[in-house]
């Protein structure tokens, strides 16, 4: 008997409920099978794999058909493993023998949504509302499961740098592969590691109040691109240009051409801000 809520062994007595009427709820993966089977005992590891991997868009069915010869008669299973899809009451699609996982998940992707999709809109969506315990929990259950998808690894970083924990977020990048250092959203990453690094604490950050002079405009600035805010950094770098340009020796025009080479020279923020850029240095 399996402990998992996804997994259940198929009997005449639940078979109607899991397989018939579950069916309505989400996709029934239904794994005829036997003990003296050698291909069914390759087939059954991968099965529950997907089963947990997937958390529950899918119910994994067992039926052991020496035990339960009525329901392998009423299915028509005349060999095993006999693997069977059923949605809605209906037989969807269905395959013979042992099969590697990446056919079995070819089998299932047509008629299941993307978990890791899921998962990473749920992500997005919790970084937006600025949820980011949730968020840092998330990715790293997620990164667990899915140790070679560096997306996550990478999100986790700029998650990480977003609660000024910069050298959490260092480590993370460090242990990417060498592969995938050299990606965009990586350099821009490091570039925010570099604000990190100067940026001001949480209580620096309040003592500063409603001071408006170059120092408090460059730390706020500071604290506002380690938030990702880079249109209220812009904004207070620029102010700096223009009312005090040689403040901290053009400290606020070399930070600006790194906020451009982190977002990227097509980012429109960057587009516009050198046009503005332009107009008041010339």
């Amino acid at each position: 008997m399996s402990n998992s809520p996804y997994i259940i062994d198929i009997t005449l007595e639940n078979f109607q409920q899991v397989i018939l009427e579950g069916s309505m709820q989400q996709p029934v993966l239904v794994d005829f099978w036997a003990d003296w089977c050698a291909p069914c005992k390759q087939l059954l590891p991968i099965l529950t794999k997907l089963a947990e991997e997937y958390q529950g868009q899918f119910i994994l069915a067992k039926v052991n058909i020496e035990e339960q010869q009525e329901l392998a008669a009423q299915f028509q299973v005349r060999s095993v493993p006999t693997v069977m899809l059923v949605s809605q009451g209906q037989l969807l699609d269905q395959f013979n023998g042992a099969k590697p996982e990446s056919e079995i998940r070819a089998f299932l992707e047509p008629h299941l949504s993307n978990p890791v999709a899921q998962l990473k809109e749920q992500i997005k969506q919790l970084v937006g509302a600025e949820e980011l315990d949730q968020a840092q929990m998330l990715l790293q259950q997620a990164i667990s499961q899915l140790p070679e998808d560096y997306d996550l690894q990478i999100e986790l970083a700029r998650v990480l740098l977003q609660k000024s924990q910069a050298q959490d977020a260092k480590a993370v990048l460090d242990n990417l592969p060498e592969t995938e250092k050299g990606r965009p959203d990586v350099q821009g990453l490091r570039a925010g590691l570099k604000f990190a690094e100067k940026a001001p604490s949480a209580e620096e950050l309040a003592a500063l109040g409603d001071r408006d002079d170059s120092e408090a405009r460059y730390l706020k600035a500071l604290a506002a691109l380690v938030q990702a805010d880079y249109d209220k950094a812009v904004d207070l770098l620029m102010a700096i240009i223009r009312d005090d340009r040689g403040y901290d020796e053009g400290s606020a025009h070399k930070t600006l051409l790194e906020v451009f080479a982190l977002l990227g020279e097509g980012n429109p923020l960057v587009i516009q801000t050198r046009r503005k850029l332009f107009t008041l240095m010339y």
